[in-house]
């Protein structure tokens, strides 16, 4: 009977005093790797990719969020200032022209779930979080004189998912448990409209006609609401689930939902767009889906 014991010497591995450095081992005569080939065609691969990424019309990328970015919003009067939200609550003010940040602040505890700015003078924004936070900034505050501390902050009963201004008016609308429409620097909101148990995760109101908002309910339904009604103007189910939603900045009677549709035979999320019109949104929805 033979037994083998593998041994070694600690002499060749341990240094003498703790003044020496530790002793690093290496193999000289190392084997030949037999994934080689696929990793030199992995990293060819990247290469490939990452220059078609870096090529026109790729502009630039503005770095500086930790994490990954949650939310984006432009302003209504500035094109080259843009807004960004990230999942460490950290909110960023870009210069489009100068690619530099202008301000960060550290909005939210938790991810950032969405950011409007005042469509009226466009010198306000408002920040919604998963902290159940409602705050109301000041631009000029914030980039001009490094401020960073919010304007004006609500502590609000369930997580609010969306916001968005209403047109020609400096009062907003933000969605969760509920619809309800805010005036600035007011503790609670205007009006209410409950539409049922469902959470309503993303809503936008209409860039010309002020009452008009569309929304996104968790199951799996859009609807169109009027905020001089009770109740939806329409309602359509689908059979994906709606994620966001946006209105069309040159055709304010359309809009864009972009939902995922799980199919287990591809075994991930594709994402689809589709658009609908306003008047005939039942139609349309009809027609896309069957």
């Amino acid at each position: 009977m033979k037994i083998k014991v593998i041994s070694r010497n600690p002499n060749t591995y341990q240094r003498e005093t703790v003044d020496k450095r530790n002793k690093i081992v290496r193999n000289f005569n190392t084997p030949a790797d037999p994934f080689r080939a696929q990793t030199e065609y992995t990293r060819a691969l990247n290469a490939t990719k990452l220059e078609r990424v870096f090529a026109k019309p790729f502009v630039a990328s503005l770095d500086g969020h930790v994490d990954g970015v949650q939310v984006l919003a432009k302003h209504p009067n500035r094109p080259s200032t843009v807004f960004s939200g990230a999942r460490d609550g950290q909110v960023k003010i870009w210069n489009l022209a100068s690619r530099e940040c202008q301000a960060t602040l550290d909005a939210h505890r938790g991810l950032v779930n969405d950011i409007s700015v005042d469509n009226n003078n466009g010198e306000n924004f408002v920040t919604v979080g998963q902290d159940a936070q409602l705050k109301y900034w000041k631009i000029s505050s914030v980039v001009e004189s490094q401020q960073k501390t919010p304007a004006h902050s609500i502590a609000i009963d369930g997580i609010v998912y969306g916001v968005s201004h209403l047109s020609f008016s400096s009062d907003f609308v933000t969605c969760g448990e509920d619809i309800s429409v805010w005036k600035p620097f007011r503790e609670t909101p205007l009006r209410s409209y409950n539409l049922g148990t469902d959470t309503i995760h993303a809503c936008r109101a209409n860039p010309i006609e002020e009452n008009v908002i569309v929304g996104c309910r968790s199951d799996r339904s859009i609807f169109v609401l009027d905020t001089r009604q009770d109740v939806p103007l329409k309602k359509v189910t689908m059979k994906m689930r709606p994620n966001k939603v946006s209105w069309n900045p040159m055709e304010a009677y359309s809009f864009t939902v972009a939902s995922e549709d799980f199919r287990p035979v591809e075994l991930q999320a594709v994402t689809a767009c589709l658009l609908y019109g306003v008047r005939n949104c039942c139609a349309c929805v009809r027609c896309k889906n069957e």
